[in-house]
């Protein structure tokens, strides 16, 4: 079964925007019942992601942990490294790099903010997954 590869870009400017935006694809991926690896850029943002999945909703809770804590027992795991296949079904990504191996999982969430950095990094990520033979799918999402 092909990996299925999603972008959800940030529609308009908002302040952490892309990291909200992530905490909500990663809270739906929850909901739904998989395993989710987030991946961030570095491990600054794997931190911040950590603090904001607590407070990003009052309405919800969504259980993770950071790799570093060297835990495996919460349905999300938040790091800054490719994930292991197995480790994971869906891929929740805020990292400027592509998944390199999208083979054992079942979907890949790109997140893409607002600026202009962060589309040019998208564009490049999307060109990546089209070369690969995959075709992802892009949502425009208001916050």
């Amino acid at each position: 079964m092909a990996c299925r590869v999603d972008f959800y870009v940030q529609a308009a400017e908002a302040p952490k925007g892309h990291l909200t935006l992530a905490c909500r694809v990663t809270e739906k991926a929850y909901q739904a019942g998989h395993r989710i690896y987030l991946r961030c850029e570095d491990a600054q943002q794997a931190n911040e992601l950590d603090e904001l999945l607590w407070t990003f909703s009052q309405s919800s809770f969504v259980p993770h942990q950071l790799v570093s804590s060297g835990r495996s027992d919460a349905p999300v795991t938040i790091g800054h490294t490719p994930p292991s296949s197995g480790e994971a079904e869906v891929i929740v990504s805020l990292a400027d790099e592509p998944i390199p191996d999208v083979d054992g999982f079942a979907r890949v969430a790109e997140i893409v903010g607002h600026d202009s950095t962060q589309r040019e990094s998208g564009r490049k990520r999307y060109r990546f997954y089209r070369e690969q033979g995959l075709d992802p799918v892009t949502h425009e999402i208001r916050l």
